[in-house]
């Protein structure tokens, strides 16, 4: 028996998530988990991943005939040591993990960032389930990862795992090589013009221009109304919505201003202007990018249209890019004219500054070091001038030099 994650659609355009097993039944702890995490706010992109690592974990242990309610840390070390096979489509079923190296070929362990993202979502998982019921809320008692019915030992356990990290990849290996993957991620304003010239609707060539210049994500973009922009103080708002219509959102849970330049916002006026943007004026939308031509006029782009797009402009142009490389080209750019990691932070929307520097540190590096670069000269004309002066400093004068 497998259990599968489906969509539900609602009649309002929401949608949402829940795990049937093969009979199409619906497991109503997982149900009511994915409801808990709609109402916490959490984005839907994390709700899917989330539901789909329970939806796999849930899957072996009815290959190995126990439910989720009766876990132990030995079955969770063997999801995980079962998952790859199954990601690859060559696993085995049940337990017959003891006669993987002798029946099947060797394969990759999961990556840092798959593994964690599993450890996270099994926790909530589980952490949900022992606020749910009263009888496993009381359980307190136990010194051995036993599992049945007692969730808090195997979540403790749970939590002792760090997170795996890899080595940060720019203080190892061959520099060049490091360097060019660097700048493969930014791109340069040619690439950028290259594919805002390939666009045939001013509407496509103003959003690449908008995601070139505030580093949104495209979700945030899509999710864009006319009353976020500010021109009287030249800013754009990116506001945390629930009730978009295309279900985009912003990730972070608070509201941000972003400065923008003057002509980004008389590109936004053309665009208003413009015939294309009649039929979507008349239909009232509230929405900055909408359906111009096709489909229901004044409808929010859709996040297929946006990877359909991406698409198009990769094969007219062979510039071959990802929307998130316009945040990281943003960034980049930010960091290298000057802006401190506080303001690069606030202008990203991430919810710590210490994410900004996890992604971006190596790019601080460069320019602290591009900074320093004279440091060295200058203190070494500085004991030059001490020593032929014919001063004798003292010790505590040395340290301060």
């Amino acid at each position: 028996m497998a259990l599968e994650l489906v969509k539900i659609r609602f009649d309002d355009s929401r949608y949402s998530w829940t795990v049937v097993d093969d009979d199409g039944t619906p497991i109503d702890c997982i149900r009511d988990w994915i409801v808990h995490l709609e109402q916490i706010n959490q984005s839907p992109n994390t709700v899917q991943a989330y539901a789909r690592h329970v939806a796999r974990l849930g899957s072996y242990l009815l290959a190995c005939r126990k439910d989720l309610s009766d876990i132990s840390v030995t079955d969770y070390d063997r999801f995980l040591q079962w998952l790859p096979y199954h990601l690859e489509g060559n696993a085995p079923s049940g337990t017959n993990l003891a006669y993987l190296t002798s029946s099947v070929a060797p394969i990759s362990p999961l990556s840092p960032t798959l593994r964690n993202q599993i450890h996270l979502s099994v926790k909530s998982f589980y952490r949900y389930l022992t606020g749910r019921t009263p009888t496993f809320a009381n359980v307190t008692e136990s010194n051995r990862y036993q599992g049945t019915h007692s969730y808090k030992p195997f979540l403790e356990h749970i939590n002792q795992r760090r997170n795996t990290r890899q080595k940060d990849p720019y203080l190892r290996g061959d520099l060049g090589l490091i360097q060019k993957r660097v700048t493969l991620k930014r791109m340069s304003p040619e690439i950028v013009l290259d594919l805002i010239l390939a666009c045939h609707l001013i509407r496509d060539a103003f959003l690449l221009t908008l995601l070139y210049n505030t580093g949104m994500r495209i979700g945030e973009a899509l999710g864009l109304r006319h009353t976020d922009i500010d021109l009287a103080e030249k800013i754009i708002w990116v506001i945390p919505r629930a009730d978009n219509e295309n279900g985009a959102r912003a990730k972070s849970g608070r509201a941000r201003a972003i400065p923008v330049m003057p002509y980004l916002l008389e590109m936004y006026e053309d665009y208003l202007t413009s015939e294309e943007y009649v039929a979507a004026f008349e239909s009232g939308t509230e929405y900055v990018f909408c359906n111009v031509q096709r489909g229901r006029v004044g409808r929010a782009l859709s996040k297929s249209y946006a990877e359909n797009l991406k698409t198009y402009l990769i094969k007219r142009t062979g510039c071959v890019f990802t929307w998130h490389n316009f945040r990281h080209t943003h960034a980049s750019e930010a960091i290298a004219d000057g802006h401190g990691l506080l303001a690069v932070a606030d202008r990203l929307g991430h919810a710590s500054p210490q994410t900004t520097l996890d992604f971006y540190k190596h790019l601080f590096s460069s320019e602290i070091r591009k900074l320093h670069l004279t440091g060295p000269d200058n203190l070494e004309k500085r004991l030059r001038e001490f020593r032929d002066s014919g001063v004798h400093l003292s010790e505590r004068e040395i340290k301060w030099i």
